[in-house]
């Protein structure tokens, strides 16, 4: 009876060493991302995703976006409203500034619409200019990377959501790592404040 109850008890420690292993994995630590899920979208799915978070404050006038808690970010990659394809989207403003509260998680639902180029969506330390991307993807200022999404191909667009702890202030940047777009334009400014 005895090695049945301990047999019981060992296997309730192993269960939840693997619970507390995967949320740990999933979440992660400080400053920390993970992936969550990557596809394709159309049209209509993509505009109903277009909407902004009680916790997220835009201002047009000063191309800023405020997020004072956790939200999810629709970021919109070669828009074509936008001055140049090497540009970002989010709320309506091409390559905000955001200001995000310290300890926010913020989801970003990245989506590239451009109709001829790939794109994708890293955060990094290192500021600006961005002409050799190969000693930056080499360096440790990367917070994290994505892949590179396709082009939209017949109203179809492919996303990538990730999400991200911001855990420390500081001044941090957006970008895409595509060669030559970060340095025709393609960043924008993360500042997280306490």
């Amino acid at each position: 009876m005895n090695r049945y109850r301990l047999f019981g008890i060992g296997s309730a420690i192993i269960l939840a060493v693997v619970i507390i292993v995967s949320v740990s994995f999933f979440w992660g630590g400080s400053n920390s991302s993970s992936q969550q899920s990557a596809g394709q979208i159309n049209q209509n799915t993509l505009a109903s995703l277009n909407v902004t978070p009680a916790d997220v404050y835009v201002s047009v006038s000063n191309s800023t976006i405020y997020v004072n808690g956790s939200a999810t970010l629709l970021v919109v990659m070669g828009p074509m409203n936008a001055p140049s394809m090497y540009s970002f989207e989010i709320f309506g403003i091409i390559n905000p500034t955001v200001v995000i509260k310290d300890g926010s998680v913020v989801n970003f639902t990245v989506v590239n619409v451009d109709t001829d180029s790939y794109h994708n969506f890293v955060l990094s330390q290192q500021g600006p200019p961005y002409n050799d991307m190969g000693n930056m993807m080499g360096s440790s200022g990367l917070m994290f990377s994505m892949q590179y999404l396709n082009p939209e191909h017949s109203g179809i667009y492919s996303y990538q959501n990730v999400s991200y702890t911001f855990s420390s202030p500081g001044t941090y940047w957006y970008l895409c790592t595509y060669p030559g777009h970060a340095a025709n334009g393609m960043y924008g400014e993360i500042l997280v404040s306490r």
